[in-house]
């Protein structure tokens, strides 16, 4: 907690909280692509693979789908006794992306996490080459998950995967404790407070998440690391490299944002985060280019997308990027061919006739130059313990008399925080102030609203106007500001009777009292206060 004493409390808070280190190297970055065009070519993935390898490209994600209607068919199987060591062959590592779908089975109710279970651990000792999984693809959305919420902020898609991925990780485990579980495979993107078929952001997502792993005290983890897909917009792959959402939403310029929301959501308990060894895999990331002129592609394109030559050098700025984050240990390009339809997925390392573009060799040198480490300088982070860049506005609040009297002030913060506001004794520690204070309001990240809190304020005391901000997916991060203190006076007013023997107290409050008039019957002074300052 922290307390900051000013008329205008500066944004001094950090948005986020990361250290530069110069010629500190963390841990090798693995690259790959998430594709089922080997799986499903009749050579069995020999060339696609082969092309992988040249280019650097050491792993491939392949998608492997539960079917609820069917619990015990394993999709794709001859193609996958063909394709998986194929891969292997080639030197490429598979990764099996595995979830339940469609989402309209999951959306009827009834299915069972521990079918899901028994189905993974027949998968994994088919395949015993496979030893990463990634359990979970964008549950936070409702193309692969519903319902997703109630609104009001209701999240029920985090626990009901929750179940399964638990359930996943322990018959994984089961088969071979050195399997490594992948949880998640987060959007980027989503809302606030999702409906059934809305889409929930990432870090209200993962918020949700950890609520319902406290809650079930389960004393194992639920994933080795963290799948996360850090596409851009989906409707516009015109933004640059450098493009952000903002929160509650998380590109790859803001991974800080996802590291904090997972230490938000399970500090403290048996699930490790970034701070102590849960890495990221950035699994799916791509950004969409111009076919119009080329052919081989149906249907219209629906998506602004960028050129060849803007794609290559956004994917050699992501490797030479990500490589400097001690907490990446692996990033896939979505495709390493492209779909055939326009309507589909039209970002990788080659065309869909399987011709090179220019991001196959600018990924290959990229990688090639670095060895996936970081040449430059290293970005750590740590977690923050106040809400991002909390700050609050006091408004004047000088010449107050007694009486219940009203100040206002504006927060703001780059997060959402819940508001609570009071006017207490100047000389309030920090540590009590947070319990004297009560609700104000709420402030939506970003954005500035004048608040206001009301107060009794007695004569001749000093008071400050102390306001705290939370963070809404986490409490416990506070800020505590105080505006300046200032005198409240008696509370005289003009006019008002008084007593010439309190001349000194009314003199103190910036008045005289003066004989105005005198009664004509009793002829006895009518003395009444007037102002002599203020």
């Amino acid at each position: 907690m922290r307390t900051t004493t000013a008329a205008f409390a500066c944004a001094c808070a950090a948005l986020f909280a990361i250290t530069i280190l110069a010629g500190t190297a963390g841990a090798t970055v693995r690259f790959g692509a998430n594709d089922d065009t080997g799986k499903y070519s009749a050579d069995g993935g020999a060339v696609f693979f082969s092309q992988m390898a040249a280019a650097g490209l050491k792993q491939n994600v392949i998608t492997v789908r539960w079917k609820p209607s069917e619990p015990l068919t394993i999709p794709d199987l001859a193609v996958l006794d063909v394709a998986v060591p194929a891969a292997v062959a080639a030197g490429i590592e598979v990764v099996f992306a595995v979830y339940p779908y469609p989402p309209s089975e999951l959306e009827v109710g009834g299915v069972s996490h521990l079918a899901f279970a028994s189905w993974l651990d027949a998968l994994a000792r088919s395949y015993p080459q496979v030893t990463t999984y990634i359990v979970g693809n964008e549950p936070n959305l409702n193309t692969f998950w519903r319902p997703q919420g109630g609104g009001g902020g209701r999240i029920f898609s985090a626990a009901q995967f929750g179940r399964f991925l638990a359930a996943g990780y322990d018959a994984l485990k089961a088969v071979s404790p050195e399997i490594t579980v992948l949880g998640v495979g987060s959007s980027p993107r989503g809302d606030r407070a999702p409906g059934a078929a809305g889409k929930s952001s990432p870090v209200h997502f993962l918020a949700a998440l950890g609520a319902w792993y406290r809650a079930s005290l389960r004393p194992l983890p639920i994933m080795d690391g963290f799948s996360f897909h850090p596409y851009p917009n989906p409707s516009n792959f015109t933004v640059p490299f450098t493009f952000a959402y903002g929160w509650p939403n998380a590109s790859v310029q803001e991974l800080h944002r996802i590291k904090q929301a997972l230490w938000d959501a399970f500090d403290g308990t048996a699930q490790p985060t970034t701070l102590n060894g849960l890495e990221l895999y950035l699994d799916e990331v791509g950004w969409q280019v111009d076919t119009s002129t080329l052919p081989g592609y149906t249907d219209a394109e629906n998506v602004q997308v960028t050129s060849e030559v803007n794609q290559a050098a956004i994917y050699a700025d992501l490797v030479r990027y990500v490589v400097c984050d001690p907490d990446v240990a692996q990033l896939s390009f979505f495709g390493y061919y492209d779909e055939r339809s326009r309507l589909g997925w039209q970002a990788a390392l080659r065309r869909n006739d399987g011709s090179e573009r220019a991001s196959n060799a600018a990924v290959a040198a990229a990688i090639a130059e670095t060895r996936g480490e970081c040449q430059g300088l290293m970005r750590t982070w740590r977690p923050l313990a106040e809400p991002a860049g909390a700050a609050v506005v006091f408004k004047p609040s000088s010449g107050l008399r007694a009486g219940l009297r009203n100040l206002s002030f504006v927060p703001t913060a780059a997060e959402d925080v819940t508001v609570t506001a009071g006017i207490v004794p100047a000389g309030t520690s920090a540590g009590e102030i947070v319990g004297l204070l009560g609700k104000a309001g709420s402030a939506i990240a970003n954005r500035r609203g004048e608040l206001t809190v009301g107060g009794m304020l007695r004569g001749r005391k000093r008071y400050v106007l102390a306001v705290a901000l939370a963070a809404t997916l986490n409490p416990d991060r506070v800020s505590v500001f105080k505006g300046r203190a200032f005198t409240v006076a008696a509370g005289f007013r003009p006019g008002q009777p008084c007593q010439p023997s309190r001349a000194a107290e009314y003199e103190a409050d910036g008045f005289r009292c003066t004989n105005l008039a005198t009664r004509a019957a009793s002829r006895r002074p009518n003395y009444r206060l007037a102002v002599v300052r203020r």
